[in-house]
C-alpha cells in the first residue's frame, strides 16, 4: 500500500482516511467511498447524468435532470474552480476510480442489473451533490403555492401553505462552555432526511499529518461540507428554509425545473467544503462559509477557544423583468443571504429547528412548525450543564409539539358511545408519541381520518384537480400530503374558513370507533421501509417513536401512510473538550452482506450514540 496514503476502518467500519497530503487524503476518501458504497454512488451519478433509466427502469427522473441541466451546472462547477481546488476534486475522483473495481465487486446490485460501475468525470462530484440538494430546497413548496393560487386564490396560501412539516430539515443547538459539563462548548445536531439504505451520509475521518477531522460526507463528495468536528472547532447546519430557488420562467409545464443559485454562479461550494477540511477556528469555519451556495443554511460552529456562532451561509436567485423595445426582459442573478452572523453570550444555548426565528424569516415563506425548537430550549432549561449522553436524550425526546391544538380540539366536541370512549381516551393522552404506546398510536389514526375528512371537504374541492405534473413531482401538490403537513394550522384557522373542524373531528373519531379493532403500538405502525435502489434485501426495521413535530421527528404521512420515510439520517454530539459520539440508521458500509451494513441500527432505533474513535492522528 502506498505510504503517501492508506485507508483503516474502526469497529463499526467507519473509514479512517489519512493522507500525506490534502490531496493524498482527498484520494484516500474517494477511493473508501467507491469500495464502500461503489452501487449507491453509480445510482447518484447516473441520476446526475440523465442517464438513471439505464439501472432503475423508466421514470420522470432523467427528464427533470436533463431540463434541470444538472450535468451542465456540475461541469460549470468545475471548470471554474481554483487550482488549489481542482486539484483536491481530481485526486478524489482518481480515488473513486481506483476503487471501484472492488467495489462493484462487493455491490450484489450490479450483478442484479447486469451492469458494471463506470469510470468518473472530474464533475461527477458536483453532479452527485446537486442530486442529494435539488429537490430538497423550496421548489416543491413553489409547485404547491403555485397550484393553490391558481385553484382557490392568493388568500387560501393562508390555509394552506404555513407552518408545514419541511420535506427536509433538521434540529441543531450549541451550548456554551458554562452549560456544559467539560466546561467547553458542544453541538448536537440531527438532520432529517429520507431514509434510503445505504443511508445518504457516510461517516468518515480524514486525517493527514495537520488535520484530523471527523464528520458527515455525502458518499461521491469530497470533504464534510455540513456536519464536522475538527478537533479545535466544530459546526453543524440546518435548512434554513429560504426560497432560494425558482421555477423557470420557460419551464415545462409538466416537468418543471427550478432555477437555483449554482445553475446560475455555475458553482456548488467546492472551494468552500475544501477550506472547512483546514479550519481551525470559529472565524476560519466562518470565512469559508462565506464561499457557501446551496442550500441556504443555518449555521452553528463552536471552538475550543469557548466561542460559540450562529449564522447563515448561501445564495439566493434573484430575478428582475424591465421592459424595452425589444419586449420584455427577464435578467437572473444571485445575492448571498444576510448571513445574520451572532456570537453567543458565555452561558447561552442557540437552537435551531426550520422554524420562523428572526435570522431566516425574511428568506422564505414554508417553514417548520416552531414545536421542535421550542422544546428543545424547554428541555434545555432543565439543567443547568449538560454532557454527551444528556443531549442524546433530548435527540429522542417524543413529546408531540402539535398535540395541544388537537387537544383542545377533542375537548371542545362530544360524541356518544365508542367514539365517545376514544375521545376521552385521547385526551387522557400525556401527547408522547412512545413507540410502545397504543395512545399514540390512535391519535394518529384519528388524526389520518381528521386529514382525510378535511381534504374531502367540498371547499377544497378544487385542489384535488389534476395539476398536470410528471409522476415524479406530484407528490409536491399531493393535496391530502399538504392537508397532512399543515393540518395544525387549518385546525386554528379552518373555522374562518368556513370548514366545519369540530364536525370533522367527530367525524374522524366514529371512523376510528368503527374500525376493526387494531391492538397495534404506535411503533409497531410507525416503522421505517427504508428507500433502496434496486431492491437486493430487505434492512431491519423497528418499533420507532416520535413523529414530525417531535424533536425525535420521525415523520409519518398523516393521511397517507404511518410509515416512518423520513427521519434522523444521523445524529451527533460535538464535544470540544472529551469524546464526541453519533450513530446513523443502518450502518457504514452499503453491501447489505457486509457486517457493518446494519450493526448501528439497534443503537439508533434505541436512540444511543456511539463514541467516536479517539482524536489522534491515524
Amino acid at each position: 500500500m502506498s505510504r503517501r496514503w492508506r485507508v483503516e476502518r474502526d469497529a463499526l467500519g467507519i473509514p479512517l482516511c489519512w493522507g500525506e497530503t490534502l490531496n493524498d487524503l482527498a484520494y484516500a476518501q474517494g477511493r473508501s467511498a467507491a469500495i464502500d458504497r461503489a452501487w449507491q454512488i453509480e445510482v447518484e451519478r447516473r441520476r446526475s447524468e440523465a442517464t438513471s433509466a439505464t439501472l432503475l427502469g423508466p421514470s420522470d427522473w432523467d427528464d427533470f435532470a436533463e431540463r434541470a441541466d444538472l450535468a451542465g451546472i456540475a461541469r460549470a462547477a468545475v471548470a471554474g474552480l481554483d487550482d488549489e481546488t481542482l486539484a483536491w476534486v481530481d485526486a478524489y475522483v482518481s480515488g473513486v476510480n481506483d476503487g471501484l473495481d472492488e467495489g462493484g465487486s462487493r455491490a450484489p446490485e450490479f450483478a442484479a442489473t447486469g451492469t458494471q460501475p463506470e469510470r468518473w468525470e472530474m464533475w461527477s462530484p458536483a453532479g452527485v451533490f446537486l442530486v442529494q440538494h435539488v429537490l430538497m430546497g423550496n421548489f416543491g413548496h413553489l409547485l404547491w403555492r403555485r397550484h393553490v393560487r391558481a385553484q382557490l386564490g392568493e388568500d387560501a396560501l393562508d390555509l394552506l401553505s404555513h407552518e408545514g412539516v419541511p420535506l427536509g430539515g433538521s434540529n441543531a443547538w450549541a451550548l456554551t462552555g458554562a452549560r456544559t459539563a467539560t466546561g467547553a462548548p458542544m453541538i448536537a445536531a440531527d438532520p432529517h432526511r429520507v431514509l434510503e439504505a445505504p443511508g445518504i451520509y457516510q461517516q468518515v475521518r480524514l486525517a493527514t499529518p495537520d488535520i484530523d477531522v471527523s464528520g458527515l460526507a455525502f458518499a461521491g463528495v469530497p470533504g464534510v461540507p455540513h456536519f464536522g468536528h475538527a478537533g479545535s472547532v466544530a459546526w453543524a447546519v440546518t435548512h434554513a428554509m429560504a426560497d432560494y430557488q425558482q421555477i423557470a420562467p420557460d419551464a415545462d409545464p409538466v416537468v418543471p425545473h427550478p432555477i437555483s443559485p449554482a445553475g446560475v454562479d455555475g458553482d456548488i461550494g467546492l472551494a468552500t467544503m475544501r477550506r472547512l477540511l483546514l479550519a481551525r477556528t470559529v472565524d476560519d469555519v466562518d470565512m469559508a462559509l462565506d464561499g457557501w451556495v446551496e442550500p441556504v443554511n443555518a449555521v452553528v460552529i463552536a471552538g475550543a477557544d469557548g466561542r460559540v456562532r450562529e449564522r447563515v451561509a448561501g445564495r439566493l436567485v434573484t430575478i428582475e423583468s424591465s421592459h424595452s423595445p425589444g419586449g420584455m426582459q427577464i435578467q437572473v442573478g444571485t445575492v448571498a443571504a444576510p448571513a445574520a452572523r451572532r456570537d453567543l453570550a458565555d452561558g447561552e444555548v442557540v437552537v435551531h429547528a426550520n422554524d420562523r426565528r428572526a435570522s431566516v424569516a425574511a428568506l422564505g415563506e414554508e417553514f417548520a412548525a416552531p414545536h421542535r425548537a421550542h422544546r428543545i430550549t424547554e428541555l434545555l432549561g432543565g439543567r443547568p450543564t449538560w454532557d454527551v449522553a444528556g443531549l442524546a436524550e433530548i435527540q429522542t425526546d417524543t413529546r408531540l409539539g402539535s398535540w395541544p391544538t388537537f387537544q383542545t380540539l377533542l375537548g371542545g366536541v362530544a360524541a356518544t358511545g365508542p367514539a365517545e370512549e376514544l375521545r376521552l381516551c385521547l385526551l387522557a393522552w400525556d401527547g408522547h408519541m412512545d413507540a410502545g404506546s397504543h395512545a399514540a398510536a390512535l391519535f394518529a389514526a384519528w388524526r389520518t381520518e381528521l386529514v382525510l375528512a378535511v381534504a374531502a371537504h367540498p371547499l377544497l374541492a378544487p385542489i384535488h384537480e389534476p395539476p398536470g405534473l410528471a409522476a415524479l413531482l406530484a407528490p409536491w401538490v399531493d393535496p391530502v400530503a399538504r392537508v397532512g403537513a399543515g393540518i395544525e394550522r387549518i385546525v386554528h384557522v379552518g373555522p374562518d374558513w368556513g370548514l366545519p373542524l369540530d364536525e370533522l373531528a367527530v367525524q374522524a373519531l366514529v371512523r376510528v370507533a368503527q374500525a376493526p379493532a387494531d391492538d397495534r403500538t404506535w411503533g409497531e405502525r410507525h416503522v421505517a421501509p427504508f428507500v433502496r435502489a434496486a431492491h437486493t434485501g430487505t434492512p431491519p426495521s423497528g418499533p420507532l417513536g416520535g413523529d414530525g413535530d417531535c424533536v425525535l421527528a420521525t415523520a409519518a404521512a398523516p393521511g397517507l401512510s404511518d410509515l416512518c420515510w423520513r427521519g434522523p439520517a444521523a445524529r451527533l454530539v460535538w464535544s470540544l473538550d472529551g469524546p464526541s459520539s453519533w450513530v446513523v440508521p443502518l450502518g457504514a458500509d452499503g453491501p447489505a452482506d457486509s457486517p457493518h451494513a446494519h450493526d448501528q441500527h439497534d443503537t439508533w432505533c434505541a436512540g444511543d450514540l456511539h463514541t467516536l474513535t479517539d482524536k489522534e492522528t491515524t
